[in-house]
């Protein structure tokens, strides 16, 4: 990430200083246009009526100085050789040339323009007249003359005014202007030496600055990556560990958390820790949940074995009698009966539990409670004669119209009565009741005063298979332990719920279905199918 930084501000750095160049270069271009420009019109003026003797062509012989072999062949030597010509005017060391000569007519073949002031440095002159071409460029103060090769690149720049860049055989590159006169054309240049120098110092200062900047930015940058990404490795070091968890153990231990001291909070890494912190608690209490449910499972297979064992040993063992004649052919049938039925009726408890938790949803219709109550105390008379048996309901049982299922909550009525009737003894009073508390809720309830149930119980009375204690059963039968759960499970399926008050002096079922027209009962009618 920091390479990537660095290569980022290093990019920008050098189009910025190749930006910057650019620049710079057209700026001083333009600056040597303007003075090239003001060199052209004094020129020009200059050398539009004089003579050819009069700008500095060599020596003539009267007004036909272009005729004129000896001088002709002179000016050519010169520019073919390129002899460097003194010039008067340059003989000290400023970059000016400086017009000290007494005469132009001592020089030959040097433009006037190179022996008057302005002219500097690689400052170049051509002027042709009337066929006679004289040129020079000034160099380590001294007038050198072009060569006819360069004399012709110079003769074919557009006479425009404007600058245009030429480059000449061994002088380098230079920004030339040129114009027409009467009697010919002057052209006026000066070397781009200087502004190329000055531009590959400021490149190479711009790129050693920007190679310095980025260097620095690479290296404050890792630090500072590395102190702001450092909580989000103890982050993946945590979650590493939890990874390398053997998940497959019977025995889950509480899983690592990320320190909250080691992130801040509201940064982007404490926003990854709380996430991660969250997913954890998540993933935690879905596999304890699921070693739970696993528990369960394997207990209940176990108690359902266990359950079923009894009456199957108790089948075969008077099987067995039966065929060999030791015991009384009908009290042998009679517990074989009996054992059946205590059989058939713990197998159609578990099945019930088994699709009630595959999903199985009872059917929701409004059901009066009343009758059942009634026919539910009436029954109890019957199987419990040595109990007291009470009624307690509303003054009008109409309006306690609940949604449910029948069936089921004639089998939730039968459960808590028969927990009540077998785990109390004889002569306790029970009270089974149907109340309208809200518009939303109808109660039936089941209460006693039996001694209650034990404290180590009461955590754990509507699981499945959990037998109350046999101190408290009246006959010391005991009981399959799935009653309870069954009550809980159906009134669940209901959109009910199941509430238990239990005392040294009394033990009170509450079971709150939703009421016909209320608020839960029209959620319950919306989520469940009819039927």
């Amino acid at each position: 990430m920091s390479l990537f930084v660095a290569l980022v501000v290093t990019v920008a750095l050098f189009i910025m200083v190749a930006a910057s160049g650019l620049a710079m270069r057209q700026w001083m271009v333009s600056q040597t246009d303007t003075d090239l420009q003001d060199r052209l019109r004094r020129a020009t003026s200059q050398t539009g009526g004089p003579t050819q003797g009069d700008w500095g062509s060599g020596p003539q012989s009267g007004g036909a100085g272009v005729q004129s072999g000896e001088s002709t062949g002179s000016s050519t030597t010169a520019a073919g050789e390129g002899v460097r010509s003194p010039s008067p005017g340059v003989s000290g060391p400023t970059p000016q040339s400086g017009v000290d000569s007494p005469s132009q007519g001592d020089q030959p073949g040097v433009p006037p323009g190179l022996d008057g002031p302005g002219s500097d440095e690689g400052s170049l002159q051509l002027i042709e007249r009337e066929g006679v071409t004289t040129s020079g460029i000034v160099q380590d103060f001294t007038v050198v003359s072009l060569d006819e090769g360069d004399q012709a690149i110079l003769l074919q720049v557009p006479t425009d005014g404007r600058g245009h860049t030429v480059s000449l055989s061994g002088a380098g590159r230079f920004r030339v202007v040129a114009a027409d006169t009467d009697s010919g054309q002057v052209v006026i240049g000066q070397s781009l030496a200087r502004t190329d120098n000055t531009i590959a110092t400021l490149v190479w200062v711009g790129g050693l600055l920007a190679l310095l900047i980025a260097g620095l930015a690479a290296l404050t940058g890792r630090r500072w990556l590395g102190r702001e990404i450092a909580p989000l490795g103890r982050v993946a070091a945590t979650a590493r560990r939890i990874g390398s968890l053997d998940l497959s153990n019977a025995r889950l231990e509480p899983f690592e958390r990320v320190d909250p001291a080691s992130v801040e909070v509201g940064t982007e890494v404490g926003d990854v820790g709380l996430a991660l912190d969250t997913m954890i608690d998540n993933v935690e209490s879905a596999l304890r949940e699921r070693m739970l449910s696993e528990q369960r499972l394997r207990q209940f297979v176990a108690d359902a074995s266990h359950e079923l064992r009894t009456p199957l040993a108790s089948i075969q063992g008077y099987a067995q009698l039966l065929q060999r004649g030791s015991v009384d052919p009908e009290s042998a049938l009679s517990r074989i009966g009996s054992e059946s039925r205590r059989m058939s009726a713990l197998v159609e408890d578990m099945l019930l539990l088994a699709r009630l938790d595959a999903g199985r949803e009872l059917e929701s219709v409004p059901v009066d409670p009343v009758p059942l109550v009634v026919d539910a105390v009436s029954d109890a008379h019957a199987a419990g004669p040595d109990h007291v048996w009470s009624l307690d309901i509303d003054e009008v049982p109409a309006n306690c119209l609940v949604l449910g299922d029948e069936y089921a909550l004639r089998q939730v009525l039968a459960n808590l009565i028969n927990n009540a009737r077998v785990h109390t003894p004889a002569g306790t009073r029970v009270v089974v009741g149907v109340h309208a508390l809200s518009a939303a809720e109808v109660c039936v309830f089941v209460a006693d005063d039996g001694p209650g149930i034990p404290e180590d119980l009461r955590a754990t009375v509507f699981d499945r298979f959990v037998r109350g204690d046999r101190s408290r059963t009246r006959s010391g039968a005991g009981s399959s332990g799935l009653g309870l759960s069954i009550v809980s499970i159906i009134t669940a399926s209901l959109g009910g719920r199941v509430e238990m008050d239990t005392s040294e002096e009394g033990t009170t079922f509450r079971v709150f279905l939703p009421r016909v027209g209320g608020p839960g009962a029209e959620a319950q009618g919306a989520d469940g199918p009819q039927g």
